[in-house]
Protein backbone atom coordinates (compact mmCIF):
# COMPACT_ATOMS: atom_id res chain seq x y z
CA UNK A 1 0.00 0.00 0.00
CA UNK A 2 1.17 3.52 -0.63
CA UNK A 3 1.32 6.38 1.88
CA UNK A 4 -0.59 9.65 1.73
CA UNK A 5 0.15 12.96 3.46
CA UNK A 6 -2.60 14.81 5.28
CA UNK A 7 -2.78 18.61 5.67
CA UNK A 8 0.42 20.12 7.06
CA UNK A 9 -1.45 22.31 9.52
CA UNK A 10 -3.29 19.47 11.24
CA UNK A 11 -2.58 19.59 14.97
CA UNK A 12 -1.23 16.32 16.31
CA UNK A 13 -0.60 15.40 19.89
CA UNK A 14 2.56 13.41 20.53
CA UNK A 15 2.71 10.79 23.28
CA UNK A 16 6.50 10.92 23.41
CA UNK A 17 7.21 14.56 24.12
CA UNK A 18 5.30 17.64 25.14
CA UNK A 19 6.72 19.86 22.42
CA UNK A 20 4.87 19.83 19.09
CA UNK A 21 6.85 19.15 15.94
CA UNK A 22 6.78 21.80 13.25
CA UNK A 23 8.71 22.56 10.09
CA UNK A 24 12.24 23.32 11.28
CA UNK A 25 15.37 24.02 9.27
CA UNK A 26 18.59 23.05 11.02
CA UNK A 27 21.89 24.18 9.56
CA UNK A 28 24.73 21.75 9.99
CA UNK A 29 27.26 24.51 9.30
CA UNK A 30 30.11 24.82 6.90
CA UNK A 31 31.51 21.40 6.19
CA UNK A 32 35.33 21.62 6.06
CA UNK A 33 36.67 21.56 2.54
CA UNK A 34 33.29 21.94 0.81
CA UNK A 35 32.36 25.57 1.29
CA UNK A 36 28.67 24.58 1.34
CA UNK A 37 25.85 24.62 3.87
CA UNK A 38 23.78 21.43 4.31
CA UNK A 39 20.14 22.12 5.24
CA UNK A 40 18.53 19.15 7.04
CA UNK A 41 15.28 18.30 8.80
CA UNK A 42 13.40 20.37 6.24
CA UNK A 43 10.04 19.87 7.88
CA UNK A 44 8.19 16.74 8.84
CA UNK A 45 5.43 15.01 6.95
CA UNK A 46 2.59 12.95 8.37
CA UNK A 47 2.46 9.37 7.14
CA UNK A 48 -0.52 7.01 7.19
CA UNK A 49 -0.49 3.56 5.58
CA UNK A 50 -2.79 0.55 5.70
CA UNK A 51 -1.85 -3.13 5.44
CA UNK A 52 -3.66 -6.45 5.31
CA UNK A 53 -2.97 -8.88 8.18
CA UNK A 54 -4.25 -12.14 9.62
CA UNK A 55 -4.64 -12.42 13.41
CA UNK A 56 -4.62 -15.68 15.37
CA UNK A 57 -7.29 -15.88 18.08
CA UNK A 58 -8.61 -18.89 20.00
CA UNK A 59 -10.57 -20.91 17.49
CA UNK A 60 -8.78 -19.79 14.33
CA UNK A 61 -7.26 -16.91 12.35
CA UNK A 62 -9.14 -13.86 11.10
CA UNK A 63 -8.35 -11.15 8.52
CA UNK A 64 -7.57 -7.72 9.97
CA UNK A 65 -6.55 -4.24 8.81
CA UNK A 66 -3.50 -2.61 10.39
CA UNK A 67 -3.06 1.16 10.10
CA UNK A 68 0.27 2.80 10.95
CA UNK A 69 0.39 6.56 11.43
CA UNK A 70 3.42 8.66 12.33
CA UNK A 71 5.40 11.78 11.36
CA UNK A 72 8.85 11.56 9.74
CA UNK A 73 11.38 14.23 8.75
CA UNK A 74 11.82 14.69 5.03
CA UNK A 75 15.61 14.56 5.29
CA UNK A 76 18.37 14.55 7.89
CA UNK A 77 22.15 14.72 7.93
CA UNK A 78 24.04 11.48 8.46
CA UNK A 79 24.72 10.90 12.14
CA UNK A 80 21.61 12.75 13.31
CA UNK A 81 18.98 10.52 15.04
CA UNK A 82 15.57 10.09 13.48
CA UNK A 83 12.74 9.54 15.96
CA UNK A 84 9.32 8.91 14.41
CA UNK A 85 6.78 11.13 16.19
CA UNK A 86 3.15 10.61 17.15
CA UNK A 87 3.34 6.88 16.43
CA UNK A 88 0.02 5.06 16.38
CA UNK A 89 -0.61 1.47 15.32
CA UNK A 90 -4.29 0.49 15.01
CA UNK A 91 -5.58 -3.04 14.41
CA UNK A 92 -9.17 -3.39 13.19
CA UNK A 93 -10.51 -6.81 14.15
CA UNK A 94 -13.51 -8.13 12.19
CA UNK A 95 -16.83 -8.96 13.83
CA UNK A 96 -15.99 -12.69 14.00
CA UNK A 97 -12.81 -11.97 15.99
CA UNK A 98 -14.67 -9.60 18.34
CA UNK A 99 -17.20 -12.36 18.99
CA UNK A 100 -14.32 -14.60 20.09
CA UNK A 101 -13.28 -11.99 22.64
CA UNK A 102 -16.85 -11.53 23.84
CA UNK A 103 -17.16 -15.29 24.29
CA UNK A 104 -14.71 -15.02 27.22
CA UNK A 105 -17.22 -12.76 29.00
CA UNK A 106 -15.26 -9.62 28.20
CA UNK A 107 -17.02 -6.31 27.66
CA UNK A 108 -13.93 -4.07 27.57
CA UNK A 109 -10.34 -4.51 26.41
CA UNK A 110 -7.13 -2.55 26.75
CA UNK A 111 -3.41 -3.26 26.90
CA UNK A 112 -0.53 -2.80 24.46
CA UNK A 113 0.27 -3.03 20.74
CA UNK A 114 3.69 -4.28 19.63
CA UNK A 115 5.00 -3.91 16.07
CA UNK A 116 8.19 -5.76 15.13
CA UNK A 117 9.39 -3.97 11.99
CA UNK A 118 12.64 -3.36 10.10
CA UNK A 119 14.62 -0.29 9.14
CA UNK A 120 16.83 -0.60 6.05
CA UNK A 121 19.38 1.47 4.19
CA UNK A 122 20.74 -0.11 1.04
CA UNK A 123 21.78 -3.63 1.93
CA UNK A 124 21.95 -2.92 5.67
CA UNK A 125 19.03 -3.38 8.06
CA UNK A 126 18.15 -3.52 11.76
CA UNK A 127 15.20 -4.56 13.90
CA UNK A 128 12.62 -1.86 14.57
CA UNK A 129 11.01 -2.66 17.96
CA UNK A 130 7.93 -0.46 18.32
CA UNK A 131 6.82 -2.20 21.49
CA UNK A 132 5.85 0.55 23.94
CA UNK A 133 2.47 1.43 22.46
CA UNK A 134 -0.41 1.53 24.92
CA UNK A 135 -4.04 0.93 23.93
CA UNK A 136 -6.59 2.65 26.23
CA UNK A 137 -9.64 0.90 27.66
CA UNK A 138 -12.47 0.61 25.13
CA UNK A 139 -15.81 -1.16 25.20
CA UNK A 140 -16.26 -4.10 22.85
CA UNK A 141 -19.18 -3.53 20.43
CA UNK A 142 -22.19 -5.81 20.58
CA UNK A 143 -21.82 -6.38 16.84
CA UNK A 144 -19.39 -5.36 14.15
CA UNK A 145 -15.59 -4.77 14.09
CA UNK A 146 -13.46 -3.37 16.89
CA UNK A 147 -10.25 -1.32 16.62
CA UNK A 148 -7.39 -1.59 19.11
CA UNK A 149 -5.08 1.40 18.74
CA UNK A 150 -1.74 1.75 20.54
CA UNK A 151 0.29 4.95 20.85
CA UNK A 152 3.58 5.84 22.49
CA UNK A 153 7.25 6.65 22.12
CA UNK A 154 9.53 4.58 19.88
CA UNK A 155 13.34 4.29 19.63
CA UNK A 156 15.36 6.66 17.48
CA UNK A 157 17.24 5.42 14.41
CA UNK A 158 20.62 6.82 13.38
CA UNK A 159 22.19 6.40 9.93
CA UNK A 160 25.90 7.21 9.62
CA UNK A 161 25.97 7.25 5.83
CA UNK A 162 23.93 8.78 3.04
CA UNK A 163 21.00 7.08 1.35
CA UNK A 164 17.28 6.55 1.92
CA UNK A 165 16.29 5.16 5.32
CA UNK A 166 13.18 2.96 4.96
CA UNK A 167 10.86 2.05 7.86
CA UNK A 168 8.85 -1.13 7.25
CA UNK A 169 6.11 -2.99 9.15
CA UNK A 170 6.29 -6.58 10.38
CA UNK A 171 4.38 -8.85 12.76
CA UNK A 172 2.01 -7.10 15.19
CA UNK A 173 1.03 -8.43 18.62
CA UNK A 174 -1.94 -7.31 20.72
CA UNK A 175 -1.49 -7.79 24.48
CA UNK A 176 -5.07 -7.46 25.68
CA UNK A 177 -6.39 -7.20 29.23
CA UNK A 178 -10.03 -8.26 29.27
CA UNK A 179 -12.67 -7.26 31.85
CA UNK A 180 -16.27 -8.27 32.44
CA UNK A 181 -19.13 -5.80 32.91
CA UNK A 182 -18.60 -5.86 36.70
CA UNK A 183 -14.91 -4.98 36.14
CA UNK A 184 -13.66 -8.39 37.24
CA UNK A 185 -11.05 -10.05 35.01
CA UNK A 186 -11.92 -12.83 32.61
CA UNK A 187 -10.23 -16.21 32.92
CA UNK A 188 -7.55 -15.81 31.82
CA UNK A 189 -7.52 -12.04 32.29
CA UNK A 190 -5.04 -11.57 29.46
CA UNK A 191 -4.93 -12.63 25.83
CA UNK A 192 -2.04 -12.24 23.40
CA UNK A 193 -3.07 -12.01 19.73
CA UNK A 194 -0.39 -12.41 17.04
CA UNK A 195 -1.01 -10.85 13.62
CA UNK A 196 1.09 -11.59 10.52
CA UNK A 197 1.06 -9.41 7.37
CA UNK A 198 -0.53 -10.83 4.24
CA UNK A 199 2.01 -11.80 1.57
CA UNK A 200 2.55 -9.87 -1.63
CA UNK A 201 2.26 -6.29 -0.32
CA UNK A 202 4.71 -3.43 0.11
CA UNK A 203 5.26 -3.10 3.89
CA UNK A 204 7.07 0.25 3.72
CA UNK A 205 5.78 2.77 6.28
CA UNK A 206 7.87 5.70 5.09
CA UNK A 207 11.29 6.87 3.92
CA UNK A 208 13.71 9.54 5.12
CA UNK A 209 16.46 10.94 2.90
CA UNK A 210 19.81 10.84 4.71
CA UNK A 211 22.37 13.33 3.38
CA UNK A 212 25.98 12.21 3.40
CA UNK A 213 28.44 14.25 5.46
CA UNK A 214 32.01 14.20 4.09
CA UNK A 215 34.47 12.53 6.43
CA UNK A 216 31.81 10.72 8.48
CA UNK A 217 32.28 7.03 9.32
CA UNK A 218 29.95 4.85 7.29
CA UNK A 219 28.23 2.21 9.45
CA UNK A 220 24.91 0.35 9.22
CA UNK A 221 21.90 2.15 10.74
CA UNK A 222 21.47 1.69 14.49
CA UNK A 223 18.35 1.66 16.67
CA UNK A 224 18.29 2.94 20.24
CA UNK A 225 18.40 0.14 22.79
CA UNK A 226 15.38 -0.02 25.14
CA UNK A 227 16.15 0.55 28.83
CA UNK A 228 17.49 -2.55 30.59
CA UNK A 229 14.94 -4.63 32.47
CA UNK A 230 15.13 -6.69 35.64
CA UNK A 231 16.40 -10.26 35.46
CA UNK A 232 13.62 -12.81 35.51
CA UNK A 233 13.46 -15.34 38.36
CA UNK A 234 12.76 -18.90 37.26
CA UNK A 235 9.13 -19.95 37.81
CA UNK A 236 8.27 -23.03 39.90
CA UNK A 237 9.17 -26.15 38.00
CA UNK A 238 11.97 -24.45 36.02
CA UNK A 239 11.98 -23.18 32.47
CA UNK A 240 11.80 -26.70 31.10
CA UNK A 241 8.99 -27.93 33.36
CA UNK A 242 5.31 -28.27 32.72
CA UNK A 243 4.55 -24.73 33.80
CA UNK A 244 5.12 -21.97 31.23
CA UNK A 245 7.56 -19.18 32.03
CA UNK A 246 6.53 -16.03 33.85
CA UNK A 247 6.86 -12.43 32.67
CA UNK A 248 9.86 -11.43 30.62
CA UNK A 249 11.10 -8.87 33.13
CA UNK A 250 9.02 -8.82 36.34
CA UNK A 251 9.99 -6.42 39.13
CA UNK A 252 12.72 -7.47 41.51
CA UNK A 253 11.91 -8.59 45.04
CA UNK A 254 10.80 -5.67 47.14
CA UNK A 255 10.03 -3.44 44.16
CA UNK A 256 6.63 -1.75 44.07
CA UNK A 257 4.99 -3.12 40.90
CA UNK A 258 3.03 0.08 40.30
CA UNK A 259 5.45 2.97 40.33
CA UNK A 260 8.55 2.84 38.10
CA UNK A 261 7.90 3.99 34.55
CA UNK A 262 10.03 4.19 31.44
CA UNK A 263 12.23 7.15 30.45
CA UNK A 264 10.79 10.29 32.05
CA UNK A 265 10.91 12.30 28.83
CA UNK A 266 9.02 9.68 26.84
CA UNK A 267 6.46 8.02 29.11
CA UNK A 268 3.48 9.47 30.88
CA UNK A 269 2.31 7.54 33.93
CA UNK A 270 -1.27 8.49 34.70
CA UNK A 271 -2.46 8.39 38.32
CA UNK A 272 -4.70 5.49 39.36
CA UNK A 273 -8.39 5.84 38.53
CA UNK A 274 -10.63 5.03 41.49
CA UNK A 275 -13.77 2.96 41.06
CA UNK A 276 -16.25 0.97 43.13
CA UNK A 277 -14.43 -2.09 44.52
CA UNK A 278 -15.76 -5.57 43.80
CA UNK A 279 -16.58 -7.28 47.14
CA UNK A 280 -15.06 -10.75 47.45
CA UNK A 281 -14.09 -13.12 50.24
CA UNK A 282 -12.01 -16.23 50.84
CA UNK A 283 -9.77 -17.98 53.35
CA UNK A 284 -6.06 -17.73 54.18
CA UNK A 285 -3.72 -19.81 56.36
CA UNK A 286 0.00 -20.56 56.61
CA UNK A 287 3.23 -20.28 58.56
CA UNK A 288 5.20 -17.41 60.09
CA UNK A 289 8.75 -18.08 61.27
CA UNK A 290 10.17 -16.66 64.47
CA UNK A 291 13.83 -16.48 63.51
CA UNK A 292 15.22 -16.08 67.02
CA UNK A 293 13.48 -19.23 68.24
CA UNK A 294 14.21 -21.35 65.18
CA UNK A 295 10.54 -22.27 64.95
CA UNK A 296 7.29 -21.12 63.37
CA UNK A 297 3.75 -20.13 64.22
CA UNK A 298 1.34 -22.42 62.38
CA UNK A 299 -1.83 -20.57 61.37
CA UNK A 300 -3.68 -23.85 60.98
CA UNK A 301 -7.25 -22.55 61.19
CA UNK A 302 -7.84 -20.50 58.02
CA UNK A 303 -8.83 -16.91 58.58
CA UNK A 304 -11.63 -15.21 56.70
CA UNK A 305 -10.32 -12.54 54.34
CA UNK A 306 -12.61 -9.90 52.85
CA UNK A 307 -11.26 -8.29 49.68
CA UNK A 308 -12.25 -5.03 48.01
CA UNK A 309 -11.01 -5.97 44.55
CA UNK A 310 -10.10 -3.43 41.85
CA UNK A 311 -10.76 -0.30 43.92
CA UNK A 312 -8.44 1.52 41.50
CA UNK A 313 -6.71 0.76 38.21
CA UNK A 314 -3.69 2.28 36.49
CA UNK A 315 -2.51 2.02 32.91
CA UNK A 316 0.51 3.52 31.19
CA UNK A 317 0.67 5.61 28.04
CA UNK A 318 3.72 3.60 27.17
CA UNK A 319 4.30 0.25 28.85
CA UNK A 320 6.99 0.44 31.50
CA UNK A 321 10.48 -0.76 30.68
CA UNK A 322 9.99 -3.84 32.91
CA UNK A 323 7.04 -5.02 30.80
CA UNK A 324 4.25 -3.79 33.10
CA UNK A 325 1.19 -2.57 31.22
CA UNK A 326 -1.49 -2.47 33.91
CA UNK A 327 -1.81 -2.28 37.73
CA UNK A 328 -4.89 -3.16 39.75
CA UNK A 329 -5.16 -1.90 43.33
CA UNK A 330 -7.23 -3.73 45.95
CA UNK A 331 -7.38 -3.99 49.73
CA UNK A 332 -8.22 -6.73 52.21
CA UNK A 333 -9.07 -7.18 55.86
CA UNK A 334 -9.43 -10.19 58.16
CA UNK A 335 -12.58 -11.06 60.08
CA UNK A 336 -12.72 -13.10 63.32
CA UNK A 337 -15.09 -12.53 66.19
CA UNK A 338 -16.06 -9.15 64.81
CA UNK A 339 -12.44 -7.97 64.76
CA UNK A 340 -9.97 -7.49 61.84
CA UNK A 341 -7.75 -10.36 62.92
CA UNK A 342 -6.79 -13.94 62.15
CA UNK A 343 -7.95 -16.78 64.41
CA UNK A 344 -5.79 -17.04 67.58
CA UNK A 345 -2.61 -19.03 66.98
CA UNK A 346 -1.47 -21.42 69.78
CA UNK A 347 2.29 -21.99 69.53
CA UNK A 348 5.02 -23.84 71.40
CA UNK A 349 8.66 -22.72 71.40
CA UNK A 350 11.92 -23.51 73.15
CA UNK A 351 12.68 -20.08 74.59
CA UNK A 352 16.44 -19.38 74.61
CA UNK A 353 16.95 -22.90 73.24
CA UNK A 354 15.99 -24.90 76.32
CA UNK A 355 12.82 -23.56 78.03
CA UNK A 356 9.51 -24.90 76.59
CA UNK A 357 7.09 -22.01 76.31
CA UNK A 358 3.52 -22.01 75.03
CA UNK A 359 1.53 -18.93 74.14
CA UNK A 360 -1.42 -17.83 72.05
CA UNK A 361 -0.75 -15.06 69.56
CA UNK A 362 -3.41 -12.73 68.19
CA UNK A 363 -2.60 -11.03 64.87
CA UNK A 364 -4.77 -7.95 64.29
CA UNK A 365 -4.63 -5.58 61.32
CA UNK A 366 -3.93 -1.95 62.12
CA UNK A 367 -5.51 -0.94 58.77
CA UNK A 368 -6.61 -2.85 55.66
CA UNK A 369 -3.86 -4.62 53.72
CA UNK A 370 -2.97 -2.74 50.53
CA UNK A 371 -2.63 -4.92 47.43
CA UNK A 372 -1.08 -3.99 44.06
CA UNK A 373 -1.28 -6.46 41.18
CA UNK A 374 0.93 -5.80 38.16
CA UNK A 375 0.07 -7.42 34.82
CA UNK A 376 2.86 -8.29 32.39
CA UNK A 377 3.24 -9.63 28.87
CA UNK A 378 6.39 -11.43 27.82
CA UNK A 379 7.71 -11.35 24.22
CA UNK A 380 6.16 -14.78 23.54
CA UNK A 381 2.74 -13.52 24.61
CA UNK A 382 2.68 -15.07 28.08
CA UNK A 383 0.36 -13.24 30.51
CA UNK A 384 1.68 -13.01 34.05
CA UNK A 385 0.76 -11.31 37.33
CA UNK A 386 2.88 -10.15 40.25
CA UNK A 387 0.95 -9.20 43.39
CA UNK A 388 2.40 -7.43 46.40
CA UNK A 389 0.49 -7.02 49.65
CA UNK A 390 1.67 -4.83 52.52
CA UNK A 391 0.13 -4.64 55.97
CA UNK A 392 0.73 -3.64 59.58
CA UNK A 393 -0.39 -6.06 62.29
CA UNK A 394 -0.41 -5.88 66.06
CA UNK A 395 0.92 -9.02 67.79
CA UNK A 396 -0.65 -9.71 71.18
CA UNK A 397 0.41 -12.57 73.48
CA UNK A 398 -1.84 -14.30 76.02
CA UNK A 399 -2.20 -17.63 77.84
CA UNK A 400 1.57 -17.86 78.29
CA UNK A 401 3.04 -20.88 80.09
CA UNK A 402 6.73 -21.47 80.78
CA UNK A 403 7.67 -25.07 81.48
CA UNK A 404 3.98 -25.74 82.13
CA UNK A 405 3.63 -22.93 84.68
CA UNK A 406 1.28 -20.02 83.81
CA UNK A 407 3.01 -16.68 83.39
CA UNK A 408 0.72 -13.71 84.00
CA UNK A 409 1.53 -11.32 81.18
CA UNK A 410 -1.56 -9.18 81.67
CA UNK A 411 -4.25 -8.14 79.16
CA UNK A 412 -2.10 -5.74 77.11
CA UNK A 413 1.07 -7.67 76.27
CA UNK A 414 1.69 -6.79 72.63
CA UNK A 415 4.18 -5.21 70.27
CA UNK A 416 4.92 -1.55 70.94
CA UNK A 417 3.92 -0.75 67.37
CA UNK A 418 2.42 -2.72 64.47
CA UNK A 419 4.53 -5.39 62.77
CA UNK A 420 5.43 -4.72 59.11
CA UNK A 421 4.38 -7.55 56.81
CA UNK A 422 5.14 -7.81 53.09
CA UNK A 423 3.85 -10.66 50.91
CA UNK A 424 4.42 -11.35 47.21
CA UNK A 425 2.60 -13.76 44.91
CA UNK A 426 3.58 -14.60 41.32
CA UNK A 427 1.36 -16.33 38.81
CA UNK A 428 0.60 -16.76 35.13
CA UNK A 429 -2.03 -18.22 32.80
CA UNK A 430 -1.32 -20.88 30.22
CA UNK A 431 -2.77 -21.08 26.71
CA UNK A 432 -5.85 -22.90 28.02
CA UNK A 433 -6.59 -20.15 30.53
CA UNK A 434 -5.54 -22.23 33.55
CA UNK A 435 -3.88 -20.29 36.40
CA UNK A 436 -0.50 -21.28 37.81
CA UNK A 437 1.04 -19.93 40.98
CA UNK A 438 -0.79 -17.05 42.67
CA UNK A 439 -3.51 -14.75 41.38
CA UNK A 440 -5.78 -12.58 43.51
CA UNK A 441 -8.93 -14.30 42.24
CA UNK A 442 -7.79 -17.94 42.30
CA UNK A 443 -5.41 -17.73 45.26
CA UNK A 444 -2.18 -19.63 45.79
CA UNK A 445 1.05 -19.20 47.77
CA UNK A 446 2.25 -15.83 49.07
CA UNK A 447 5.72 -15.44 50.53
CA UNK A 448 7.50 -12.60 52.27
CA UNK A 449 9.04 -11.36 55.47
CA UNK A 450 7.92 -9.78 58.73
CA UNK A 451 9.77 -7.66 61.26
CA UNK A 452 8.59 -8.13 64.87
CA UNK A 453 8.94 -4.93 66.94
CA UNK A 454 9.81 -4.77 70.62
CA UNK A 455 7.09 -5.65 73.16
CA UNK A 456 5.30 -3.38 75.60
CA UNK A 457 2.74 -3.79 78.42
CA UNK A 458 3.82 -7.32 79.31
CA UNK A 459 3.68 -8.43 82.97
CA UNK A 460 1.56 -7.70 86.04
CA UNK A 461 3.80 -8.10 89.03
CA UNK A 462 7.00 -7.66 87.04
CA UNK A 463 8.07 -6.04 83.78
CA UNK A 464 8.42 -8.76 81.14
CA UNK A 465 8.87 -6.48 78.13
CA UNK A 466 12.60 -7.11 77.83
CA UNK A 467 12.13 -10.86 78.13
CA UNK A 468 9.75 -11.09 75.19
CA UNK A 469 11.68 -8.52 73.17
CA UNK A 470 14.89 -10.53 73.59
CA UNK A 471 13.15 -13.80 72.72
CA UNK A 472 10.96 -12.73 69.79
CA UNK A 473 11.70 -9.29 68.32
CA UNK A 474 13.71 -8.79 65.14
CA UNK A 475 13.58 -8.90 61.36
CA UNK A 476 14.05 -11.60 58.70
CA UNK A 477 11.07 -13.71 59.77
CA UNK A 478 9.97 -15.68 56.71
CA UNK A 479 6.23 -15.90 56.08
CA UNK A 480 4.42 -18.27 53.71
CA UNK A 481 0.65 -17.93 53.49
CA UNK A 482 -1.73 -19.82 51.22
CA UNK A 483 -4.84 -18.03 50.00
CA UNK A 484 -7.83 -19.97 48.76
CA UNK A 485 -9.95 -19.13 45.72
CA UNK A 486 -12.22 -16.11 46.23
CA UNK A 487 -15.96 -15.96 46.10
CA UNK A 488 -16.47 -13.10 43.65
CA UNK A 489 -18.79 -12.15 40.78
CA UNK A 490 -16.24 -13.71 38.43
CA UNK A 491 -16.17 -17.00 40.42
CA UNK A 492 -19.85 -17.69 41.29
CA UNK A 493 -19.23 -21.43 41.56
CA UNK A 494 -17.28 -20.75 44.80
CA UNK A 495 -20.06 -18.77 46.46
CA UNK A 496 -21.12 -18.32 49.16
CA UNK A 497 -18.64 -20.72 50.84
CA UNK A 498 -15.24 -20.78 49.06
CA UNK A 499 -12.96 -23.72 49.88
CA UNK A 500 -10.44 -23.46 52.71
CA UNK A 501 -6.80 -23.85 51.58
CA UNK A 502 -4.28 -26.35 52.86
CA UNK A 503 -1.19 -24.36 53.94
CA UNK A 504 2.00 -25.05 51.99
CA UNK A 505 5.19 -25.54 53.96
Amino acid sequence: MGSSASGGNRARRTWARTASIGAVVLVAGLVPGTGTVIAVDEGVRPVRVDFGYRCALPGGTHPARVRVATALPRQVAAGRPVRPADVRVAVELPAEAVARLAATGATTAHGAVRLAGRVTQGTDSADLPWTQLTAPDRALPATGPHTVEGAGAVPAVTASSGGDLTFSAGPVTLDLLLRRADNTPTAPPGLSVTCEPETGQDLAIGRVAVLAVPGADERPPTVDEPPPGVDEPAPPGGQGGANPPGPARPPAAGEDPGRRAGPADECVELPPTTQDPVPSHGWIAGFANVLKLGSAMYIKDPGLMKVGMAKATQTYQCPRDDGLVFTMYSDATFSYGGKPQLPPVPSTFLTFGFMPTTATAELTLDAPMEIATGSYFSPDGQFSEVTKGTAKLWVRLRDVKVNGTPLDVGPACRTARPMDLSLTGRGWYDAEGRPHGYTVVTGGPLTGTASIPEFSGCGVTEDLDRLFTAALSGGGNHVKMTQGVLCSPGQPEFCPDPPKPKPER
